[in-house]
């Protein structure tokens, strides 16, 4: 019964004198959602995020990364390394040179249907107000890019067709009468 008694007296003790534990939390989601974008080649098209910070202290983020691209030119400078406040969320919607995640610039001679795909990597850390930062734990996100035709034109729907046939044939059989 002694054991007993101080066993659980230890165990007390241990949670009351235990550091708190951090509950921390932080996600990223890509703009657009699926994390596909496109373009023809020679052109610059990039991906925007949104940042969601489920923690009691700032989260100041650190660095960006993406797998190897072929064909293209990466730029991760358009990222302005934000701090996200605590339990808020902020999105960087894509601006070409100026603002997102990450940018890339496909080649002038990339070939058509190509895809770069694989993962971007976000680093950062949370600081609370008096000062103390701990590294958050890293987060990824899918991506894939791939190069469309340059004098890719959409084509009308077959409504429109139809609809533009039946007008010709209305307006000469009126002109007939």
């Amino acid at each position: 019964m002694k054991r007993t008694c101080a066993v659980l007296a230890l165990i007390a003790a241990g949670i009351i004198f235990a550091p708190a534990a951090r509950a921390d939390s932080w996600t990223i989601t890509l703009i657009p959602f699926s994390g596909d974008i496109s373009g023809p080649a020679g052109s610059t098209i990039g991906w925007g995020i949104t940042i969601d910070n489920q923690s009691d202290s700032t989260l100041f983020l650190d660095s960006v990364d993406a797998d190897v691209f072929q064909h293209a030119t990466p730029n991760a400078g358009v990222f302005s390394f934000p701090e996200v406040d605590p339990n808020s969320s902020l999105t960087i919607d894509y601006v070409m040179g100026t603002d997102g995640l990450y940018e890339i610039t496909w080649d002038a001679d990339a070939p058509t249907g190509f895809v770069n795909s694989g993962f971007f990597l976000v680093t950062a850390e949370w600081c609370d107000s008096s000062g103390f930062c701990s590294a958050a734990p890293d987060q990824t996100a899918a991506y894939s890019a791939t190069v469309t035709s340059a004098n890719a034109v959409p084509e009308p729907g077959t409504a429109i067709l139809l609809g533009a046939g039946l007008a010709a044939l209305g307006w000469k059989k009126k002109r007939m009468a």
